[in-house]
């Protein structure tokens, strides 16, 4: 497993309050990421929550297509007599014996980033007076490059600082996006002025800071480090790194069991002193039980991280083996309807991998499907390259449409049959789209104004059509990215 992204924060100021908005926050973030009635059996969510377990925890596994791994993303509240402590981590996780391209780093996508920020207002912690946010702090005179100096050498100082002296440049290199994805993880200043980037550097005694380049205060004494680059790539591939160096390792106990009822009859307390060879040997039987719970409970928790691993390792391979039956399909529906020249061509895995040419063939070769010009002109705009995959649900689509035309599949269960019939169908879209963004789903059909709601996930491309009740005519709205609701970020 690879960690390529982490973040964490702790707060000595404890309370009931803190704990249950973090625990809102991440549970809103699951929720728009990966909402209730879209969740697959592909996309496993482990969810550990108890009023009386001082551990809370969301754990989600998405399969990554790309290659034969897992991409995790790991929330985890502790609550300790000292502490509230906040930990989110992002994972690589191999699913198969192979060895894999090791991507260290991974920005986090902005809807993650917005937890982080959420997560630093909540908390509210101070690193060596400053407070840890998402903000740009400008050193504008000669007071507050000196002040910058000073926090610079704070001995408590726990995270970095990022300075970009901003004097004589046509754009700055860092931004408010830099600040973003990096909240929690470093202070980012900008200093403006020349005045402020004298008493800066009179401070050191040397020009440690210059329009030139970037430089990074590493806390505890490390030596200042400077970047020259003309974007931020490698300043903060640099310090998400260093915040995963900076991860502990978790040693979370089992949770708490139910206890069990008390016994229906009272206990009865000796008559006399107890004996202390008797007493030894009562506190003995008690050790010895619950050393035995404790090992059940070890082993009980080794058998469920098993069984997840095992369960990750088959969704990735049953992952692999759609793709290759993707394929399969492709290649079976051209050799049956198209001429030799074509099917030679399929050996190209470049071949039909955009999704503009997939939909260009499907139109030609599916005669149960209407494509509408939106959808054309849709695919070509898109630029995506799962063709092939989106091939194949459109010709499960025809299938389906062709039963319907035959009478095979009642008006009324068609979209019931696409829910059995096609991986990842949803029948309808969000009553926030419908309500926000009706203009994205929306296609001139026969002169009136209709939504296309049900649509095909296929990876980051969508699939959205109209179901004609009065003619049965199948419509090809869109084909495309992911439309405009209520988890776009």
């Amino acid at each position: 497993m690879i960690t390529t992204y982490g973040f964490s924060i702790a707060a000595s100021r404890l309370t009931k309050e803190m704990r249950q908005a973090t625990i809102d926050a991440v549970l809103r973030w699951l929720d728009d990421v990966h909402p209730p009635d879209k969740r697959s059996n592909t996309t496993p969510i482990n969810i550990r929550c108890s009023s009386n377990d001082p551990i809370f925890r969301v754990d989600v596994l998405e399969q990554d297509a790309q290659q034969a791994a897992a991409r995790g993303t790991t929330a985890t509240l502790i609550v300790s007599k000292l502490e509230l402590y906040f930990d989110l981590r992002r994972t690589l996780r191999p699913t198969q014996p192979a060895l894999l391209p090791r991507r260290t780093i991974d920005r986090p996508e902005p809807r993650l980033n917005e937890l982080v920020v959420e997560i630093t207002k909540i908390f509210k912690v101070r690193d060596a007076g400053e407070l840890i946010n998402q903000e740009i702090t400008i050193a504008g005179d000669q007071l507050s490059g000196q002040s910058l100096a000073a926090f610079a050498e704070a001995p408590g100082r726990r995270l970095p600082i990022v300075v970009e002296v901003t004097t004589s440049k046509p754009s700055t290199i860092t931004s408010r996006t830099t600040a973003r994805q990096l909240t929690g993880i470093a202070h980012l200043r900008h200093i403006t002025t020349r005045a402020a980037e004298e008493a800066f550097n009179s401070w050191y005694g040397r020009p440690l800071i210059s329009a030139s380049w970037i430089t990074v205060f590493w806390p505890r004494g490390a030596e200042p480090e400077n970047f020259h680059q003309h974007d931020d790539e490698q300043l903060v591939t640099q310090l998400i790194a260093a915040s995963i160096g900076s991860l502990p390792t978790l040693k979370l106990t089992p949770p708490p069991k139910p206890r069990q009822a008390l016994a229906d009859t009272p206990a009865t307390k000796p008559s006399g002193p107890v004996p202390p060879a008797a007493l030894e040997t009562k506190l003995q039987h008690d050790f010895d039980e619950l050393e035995r719970v404790n090992q059940e409970l070890l082993e009980e928790n080794a058998g469920l991280l098993e069984n997840a691993t095992r369960t990750d390792m088959l969704s990735a391979q049953n992952a692999e083996e759609r793709d290759k039956a993707i394929d399969d399909f492709v290649t079976l529906l051209l050799s049956s309807r198209a001429n030799q020249t074509i099917v030679e061509k399929m050996k190209d895995p470049k071949y039909l991998a955009k999704v503009s040419d997939a939909v260009e063939m499907a139109k030609s070769q599916l005669d149960n499907l209407i494509f509408h010009e939106r959808a054309m002109r849709s695919s070509n705009e898109a630029e995506l390259l799962n063709g092939r995959r989106v091939l194949q649900d459109l010709y499960t689509l025809n299938n389906l449409a062709e039963d319907l035309k035959r009478g095979k599949i009642k008006p009324h269960q068609f979209l019931n049959s696409c829910s059995e019939g096609i991986v990842n169908f949803a029948s309808s879209i969000s009553e926030t789209a419908i309500q926000e963004y009706p203009q994205d789903y929306t296609i001139d059909w026969k002169g009136e104004n209709v939504m296309a709601k049900p649509h095909i996930r296929c990876g980051d491309a969508r699939i959205h059509f109209y179901h004609d009740m009065k003619t049965n005519e199948i419509v090809i709205a869109y084909v495309g990215r992911h439309l405009r609701d209520k988890s776009t970020n």
